[in-house]
């Protein structure tokens, strides 16, 4: 176990003052999903992560190391979205319990061009058979659940929860997900 040190008090004090805003009434649901492929280098396992903002306003988020070891960065990336269909699922439901529906699918930004195919793919093949039937997303796609929209690395909101970044980028990404 690690003692609490001087300086980790002064870096959590720091930030004791941060807060997660809501900035508008813009009620388009959007998720942002990446991994980290074989980031954990004891047991090679990936990170995933996923952030879904309600118009620019950040309303759900998690980071976590992912059950089995990935072969590739697109299994990884792909493990990461199943995760983030099955929030995606949950969140239009509560939205439609709340009674702001959501009619059109959840557009899902991913930098991994491997991983878009791959969900919008009716079958498996060689490659990826391997992977677990549970994280297979193309019925999501068809019903009109879930859209993947390819977005750039640099862009990419979420790995703020999947990696270590620069100082200088983490806050970057801190602020766009609305913590000031």
């Amino acid at each position: 176990m690690m003692a609490c040190s001087e300086e980790s008090y002064e870096i959590s004090e720091a930030h004791a003052d941060l807060k997660l805003i809501s900035a508008d009434n813009n009620f388009e649901l959007v998720a942002f999903v990446d991994a980290d492929w074989a980031g954990d280098v004891d047991g090679r396992k990936s990170t995933s992560g996923y952030l879904f903002r309600l118009g620019q306003s950040t309303v759900s988020w998690s980071s976590k190391k992912q059950a089995s070891v990935a072969l590739s960065s697109t299994e990884a990336e792909y493990i990461s979205a199943a995760y983030a269909s099955q929030e995606a699922v949950w969140l239009r439901q509560l939205l439609d319990d709340l009674g702001v529906p959501v009619t059109h699918p959840v557009v899902m930004y991913e930098d991994n061009q491997g991983c878009i195919k791959l969900a919008s793919s009716e079958k498996m093949n060689a490659r990826t058979k391997h992977i677990d039937i549970r994280h297979h997303l193309c019925d999501l796609i068809n019903h009109d659940v879930i859209e993947f929209v390819y977005c750039q690395t640099d862009k990419m909101i979420a790995d703020a929860l999947t990696k270590p970044l620069p100082r200088p980028k983490f806050e970057e990404l801190r602020t766009v997900m609305g913590i000031v």
